[in-house]
């Protein structure tokens, strides 16, 4: 695995969940505790209950709900805090192509931190567990999405000008998505999610 290929090379490796969850459905809950569970919760604890990953290994990002934020709050709350500047970012083959597109945007915005420049390194996971329409679905979600983001991002160009597309424009931060009730997602795309 990655993470216990760290100590043969005498590295420390960290691995941070990310999410809170997604705005296209509600959060799941803890049947014990009646708690909800944030995605990056959830996945960390799976690691280091089920896995064995030593709980200091382990950092949460359980604030953002889609996939720019979870690379901007990464870099803003982690990364760029810790000095972290080697990265392998780890998700679904679906889902790279606009994972990649979207830290590559965000790692590669100015100011560079002190600690210098990121090295981002992708790796794919397979789609297992999704049915074949569900997957075409969110295949077709993803590289709307991705086109979205490109045109979106086009002119931004700074950390700044990112937290102000988050915050002021992007529905699923900005304030302007409470003037309207929010729509259903395709039942097909929601069983991707």
């Amino acid at each position: 695995s990655l993470y216990a290929e760290c100590p043969r090379r005498g590295d420390r490796c960290i691995i941070a969940t990310l999410s809170g969850g997604t705005p296209h459905k509600p959060m799941p809950t803890d049947p014990k505790s009646g708690y909800q569970v944030f995605e990056a919760e959830g996945n960390a604890q799976h690691l280091i209950r089920a896995l064995g990953v030593p709980a200091e290994d382990v950092y949460e990002e359980n604030w953002s709900l889609d996939t720019i934020a979870n690379a901007f709050m990464f870099r803003a709350i982690h990364t760029d805090v810790a000095g972290w500047r080697r990265l392998v970012v780890v998700n679904n083959e679906f889902h790279m192509p606009r994972t990649r597109l979207i830290f590559e945007k965000v790692f590669g915005l100015p100011p560079v931190p002190a600690a210098g420049s990121y090295e981002l390194e992708f790796v794919e996971v397979p789609d297992v567990g999704l049915e074949p329409e569900a997957l075409q679905a969110r295949k077709e979600r993803e590289a709307r999405s991705a086109e979205g983001f490109k045109k979106n991002s086009a002119q931004i160009c700074s950390m700044r000008q990112m937290h102000d597309f988050i915050f002021s424009t992007h529905m699923a931060y900005s304030s302007k998505r409470l003037l309207v009730d929010r729509e259903p997602v395709d039942p097909k795309v929601l069983a991707s999610y």
